[in-house]
């Protein structure tokens, strides 16, 4: 019995070669799981967990004599064994946590050990090994915290289990012992058993799970995503090192060192934070649901001072490229268009994929943007912003009311709340949301009906609204800051960011329906196909702390979260860490894989040229001259 990757794979395999006891029916196949009653989709796809309580009479027959039994679904089943098998006896085997867990990623990883391929709605790589209880809580969560869930789920039913279980059945041992004097160890568990002492070979013989040869400091390629993810289950920690303590033979004296460390491809430095390290998890859902849907999404996270892309590589894994603008908050995409806007203006980018051949490396950007223009509208606390045909809508924050640019003025006032009596640079109302819808301007939030400097600010929490500026009327209010409303797929969304959610709202009755609940402030909402793509900031205490998210959520995150809005679900994230700690702003780059950003001045965009179609046959190309050499 022990918890995958433990050794009990290379205990089972050294007890087959140097004994007579050969493996048994449930070391070839899973004859309990055709038992009536007891197959997951008849239990509905709880676990494999078994115990006493669910013990049935079942015939279990060997060829003859005793056998040795092993695979990992046992160990969830220890109680059931117990009750249903009386002569069975029982070997557990432990190992380190830390070294396990690292393990059970990479059997993750390898695609070998799944399980259940047709999981109703896991999402990601196919379960691997047996399925814990509680797995539905674990959809979307990161792989280290996957395998350290199931980990801790192992070890608590068979230590449950052998409290009910006659301690003269039971014997332990440790992955480390085996691996360190193989010879005392083996024979330790063969007298226990009766079985003649017998002679280990040199080397091991490899068991059939195994991945890579055995290596004391493995384990640290994953130690810091395992050390974010160990908090969670530091209480079967404690458990099972007061049962080692009880029960295990003296532990093997090997290095136990699980000091975190960050892996040099987890840093990055930006021009905006040099010797700042960044670094992120995410799920693998994440880069699989951008390759479905060939799109890269575009994160601005204005504190820290950078534009984010979230790209799939052609190995699957998600990349994140940066580009550093003074304080870059909404973003605009149409066609080959990209506005953001920053602290003192909006710059207007424009697409201009034949550059790719000129970087390095060569026709690798399927997008390259480079800067048209730049509207100094001054400090007008831009927020969000949308095309309507040609024209760029913003959000004019400070001044309470939607503008549109002009290259002759900093802004053009385009509308304003009806309550808010004149234009003055005061953020009397926290106008923050703008929808488009029939590719119109129609819905936009604010935090407050004030009409007084910052208003808003007493009210934050309790006051948020969602109108239509089409009718001027009010859908919702008392709302906990209302962030990023969007239209789409005929419904209208929006986030709730005080209390870390995303919200459905009926514009014909004004009922809000919660999707979903985050863990963080949530603000900046796009959508791939049915897959809401949500900003989470961890909220400065400082202003919010009487938001409902600050004085509930067990975990307050900065990162990207996926939420199924069919089912409501997490269905993936990417968290960052270290010097991003707040969201504004996420937008889907859709039919782009890997787009660019050129700043500027560079000499590659002083020499090139961009002109309209019409005018292209006009041109005439000159050749570079000829080199003397």
């Amino acid at each position: 019995m022990a918890s995958p990757r433990s050794g009990g794979g290379l205990l089972a395999a050294l007890l087959d070669q140097c004994t007579s006891l050969k493996a048994g029916p449930l070391s070839t196949g899973h004859p309990i799981d055709q038992i009536a009653g007891l197959s997951l989709a008849e239990r509905d796809f709880v676990s494999h967990r078994l115990t006493a309580a669910d013990a049935v009479e079942w015939s279990y027959e060997t060829s003859g004599g005793d056998v040795i039994e092993w695979t990992p679904r046992l160990a969830l089943r220890l109680g059931f064994l117990a009750a249903t098998v009386p002569d069975a006896r029982f070997i557990v085997v432990l190992r380190r946590p830390i070294p396990t867990i690292s393990s059970l990623m990479q059997a993750w990883r390898s695609g070998r050990f799944a399980t259940v391929s047709d999981l109703p709605d896991w999402w990601g790589d196919p379960w691997s090994f047996g399925l814990t209880p509680g797995w539905r809580d674990l959809i979307g969560v990161p792989p280290a915290e996957v395998a350290t869930r199931q980990w801790a789920a192992y070890v608590e039913a068979m230590f449950d289990d052998l409290e009910t279980v006659d301690p003269a059945r039971w014997i332990t041992t440790s992955y480390e012992r085996i691996v360190d004097d193989p010879d005392a160890e083996v024979n330790r568990i063969t007298r226990w058993l009766g079985v003649s002492d017998i002679a280990v070979p040199d080397p091991l013989p490899a068991s059939i799970g195994m991945i890579t040869a055995p290596d004391r400091g493995k384990w640290r390629a994953d130690a810091s995503e395992i050390f974010a993810a160990l908090p969670g289950v530091q209480q079967t920690v404690q458990r099972w090192e007061s049962f080692r303590d009880a029960h295990a033979p003296e532990p093997a004296n090997w290095d136990a060192d699980e000091t975190p460390r960050i892996r040099p491809e987890q840093q990055r430095t930006t021009m905006a934070s040099a010797g700042t390290p960044f670094s992120s998890q995410h799920t693998s859902t994440v880069p699989e649901l951008l390759g479905l849907t060939g799109s890269t999404v575009v994160v601005t996270t204005y504190k820290s001072g950078h534009v984010i892309f979230l790209r799939r590589d052609e190995a699957g894994k998600l990349n994140t490229e940066f580009a550093s603008y003074n304080r870059p908050m909404g973003v605009a995409v149409a066609g080959s268009r990209l506005s953001l806007g920053t602290g003192a203006g909006i710059i207007n980018f424009s697409n201009t994929p034949a550059l790719a051949a000129a970087l390095e490396p060569a026709n690798v950007n399927d997008a390259v943007y480079t800067t048209r223009s730049v509207i100094n509208t001054g400090d007008v606390a831009v927020h969000e912003m949308a095309f309507a045909g040609e024209q760029l809508w913003f959000v004019n924050t400070r001044f309470s009311c939607l503008c549109t640019t002009d290259p002759n003025y900093s802004f053009v006032p385009r509308w304003r709340p009806p309550w808010i009596s004149s234009l003055a640079a005061e953020d009397r109302c926290h106008l923050n949301g703008l929808a488009m819808r029939d590719g119109r301007p129609r819905y936009v939030t604010a935090l407050s009906q004030t009409d007084t400097p910052n208003g808003w600010r007493e009210l934050k929490g309790t006051a948020g609204l969602i109108m239509d500026i089409a009718t001027n009327t009010i859908l919702v209010d008392g709302l906990a800051m209302p962030h990023s409303p969007r239209w789409h797929n005929g419904k209208l969304w929006v986030l709730e960011s005080g209390k870390g959610t995303l919200a459905r709202v009926d514009v014909d009755t004004g009922e809000v329906t919660t999707v979903a609940t985050l863990p963080g402030f949530t603000r900046g909402l796009t959508f791939l196909g049915p897959y809401a793509v949500i900003g989470l900031s961890q909220v400065r205490e400082s202003v919010f702390k009487d938001l409902p998210v600050t004085q509930t959520a067990d975990e307050r995150n900065c990162g990207v979260w996926v939420v199924d809005t069919r089912a409501g679900q997490i269905a993936g994230f990417v968290r960052f860490e270290g010097m991003v700690q707040e969201i504004f702003d996420v937008q889907a780059l859709p039919g782009s894989r890997w787009p660019t950003i050129l700043r500027e001045p560079t000499d590659l965009t002083a020499s090139s040229f961009v002109l309209p179609d019409e005018a292209l046959r006009d041109v005439r190309f000159t050749p570079p001259p000829k080199s003397d050499h």
